[in-house]
Parts: structure tokens; C-alpha cells; sequence
């Protein structure tokens, strides 16, 4: 056992019809929700920022515990920083354009559109939406040119989406603040809880295109950690972010699926200062 290893470990498991979740994510942390109630306190004050957003779970589950207004949501990419926008400001447009796809869905309809506008206004938002439920594995991938480039899942259909459920989850987030800048942008925050789940090091799957610099972002941890509570998810052993003893780290065994793909058990850490 490390010298940072809780006594506690969780166990997540799949979960159908989760309401603070808009797209299968890879690394989707809506399963998490249990885990984030017992770890951070009820009496937590401060803003909350959630600087690698991506399919905005965390910031979902955030803006319902602790209020909207406590809430950023921070992510590189403009096209996932649309879709919330748009998600946030127009959830019947959102849907409307989602649900044109939905009609016609088929493997010829997905690259059609996989060519069209997905990170501008509604349009781009819809368009991007109906990519993201439809892509392989829940795999959010971009080419070197910024186009979306993931593969159509196989043997099943278009997922419905209910609007009632969108106005919704806009509701939860109508005053969340969105941001689109690069994490360590962040580096200056004082008395937040600073929520990190960054594309994990050394990945071999295929899942993100790129990783960060861990020197780069091991500097970033050591500047937000004094003066802010910080809690990192991630999928490889505490000692390669050379974390203070103050740390302590949950080991959570993921018990569930990527989007429609049976996968077997692994393993993660949530560390928090």
C-alpha cells in the first residue's frame, strides 16, 4: 500500500438514464456522482472549476449540488465548449436539430454529417451532438485539422432524445459559466475547488489525440495545490504527479462499459488534497 492510499475504495458500475449526462464521453464521469457526494463536503465554499470539462458531467453534477452560479466549466476544444453553450442557451433548438438527424439516421447519414459545421451556433452544436451519441465507442476524436474523424458505432440505432429532458439539464446550468482556454490558464486561481480529470498519461488505446506534458502539468498541480482543493481523476499511480503527502487518493474499479462495448475491469484513482 502507498503511503497515500485510502482505506475507502469505490466501485463504479454502469447506469442507465443517468440526467447529468449529455454524451457518451470516454472517461464520463456521471458513475462517479456517489463518490463525488462523499468526498467533497456539503459546507464546501468557493467557486468551482472544472477545467477539463469534455462532456461536462462533472460540472453537471456540480451545478446541481452547489448551484449554477458556483460553476465553470472549462474545456480547449470550441466544439464541446459550443455544444454546452448551446445546450445551456437553446435546448429546443438543440434538440430540434438533433432530432432532423435522428429521423434519417443510417451509416450514410453519420459521414454526411460527420463533413458538416459541428462547432458553431445551434447548427454545429446538433450536428456534433448527433455525431457524439452515434460514434464508436464514445470515442470524441479529432484529426490534425480539427475535423471530427470517429468511426459510426455498429448494430444498433440512432439513441432517442427526449426534449423534456434537455430543458432540464438546461435548467441545472442556466447560470454556469463556460470558458474555452488551455488548463493552465487556471493557474492563478486562489480558495476554488479546482476539478482535474485531463486526457490520461500514457495511453495507449487510441482514445485522445494527444496526452499533456506531465513535467507541464505536474508544475500546474504544484501552483493550484497550496491555495486551492484540488481533486485529480486518473488512471495511473499517484507517484508519477509527485504528490504532497497531504494527498490522499481513492482507488475507484470501474465495473462498466465505454459506450456500447463491453470492456473488463480497470482501475482509476480520484487524489485529493
Amino acid at each position: 500500500m502507498s503511503q497515500f492510499d485510502s482505506l475507502v475504495e469505490f466501485v463504479v458500475r454502469n447506469r442507465n438514464g443517468n440526467a447529468l449526462k449529455l454524451i457518451p464521453y470516454i472517461g464520463c464521469k456521471a458513475g462517479f456522482h456517489d463518490i463525488f457526494d462523499e468526498i467533497i463536503p456539503d459546507d464546501l465554499n468557493g467557486q468551482i472549476y472544472d477545467v477539463f470539462g469534455g462532456g461536462g458531467s462533472f460540472s453537471f453534477y456540480a451545478c446541481q449540488r452547489f448551484g449554477s452560479h458556483r460553476v465553470c466549466y472549462n474545456d480547449n476544444n470550441p466544439v464541446l465548449v459550443n455544444l454546452i453553450r448551446c445546450l445551456q442557451t437553446d435546448p429546443t433548438g438543440l434538440w430540434e436539430i438533433y432530432n432532423e438527424h435522428y429521423l434519417c439516421s443510417s451509416t450514410e447519414h453519420y459521414y454526411e454529417v460527420r463533413t458538416a459545421n459541428i462547432g458553431e451556433g445551434v447548427r454545429g452544436a446538433g450536428n456534433f451532438l448527433y455525431l457524439a451519441k452515434n460514434a464508436f465507442s464514445g470515442k470524441i476524436r479529432f484529426n490534425a485539422q480539427g475535423r471530427f474523424n470517429s468511426p459510426i458505432r455498429k448494430g444498433s440505432s440512432c439513441p432517442r432524445l427526449e426534449l423534456d429532458s434537455l430543458v432540464a439539464l438546461s435548467s441545472i446550468i442556466a447560470e454556469m459559466t463556460l470558458t474555452n482556454q488551455d488548463y493552465t490558464e487556471f493557474s492563478s486561481l486562489r480558495d476554488a475547488l479546482i476539478y482535474l480529470d485531463p486526457p490520461y498519461f500514457n495511453n495507449t488505446n487510441g482514445h485522445y489525440n494527444s496526452v499533456l506534458d506531465l513535467a507541464v502539468f505536474n508544475g500546474f498541480l504544484r501552483d493550484i495545490e497550496q491555495v486551492n482543493k484540488v481533486i485529480l481523476s486518473e488512471q495511473n499511480p499517484p507517484e508519477i504527479f509527485e504528490l504532497p503527502t497531504a494527498y490522499t487518493v481513492h482507488r475507484v474499479t470501474l465495473k462498466r462499459s465505454l459506450q456500447y462495448v463491453t470492456q473488463r475491469q480497470s482501475q482509476e484513482i480520484i487524489a485529493l488534497n
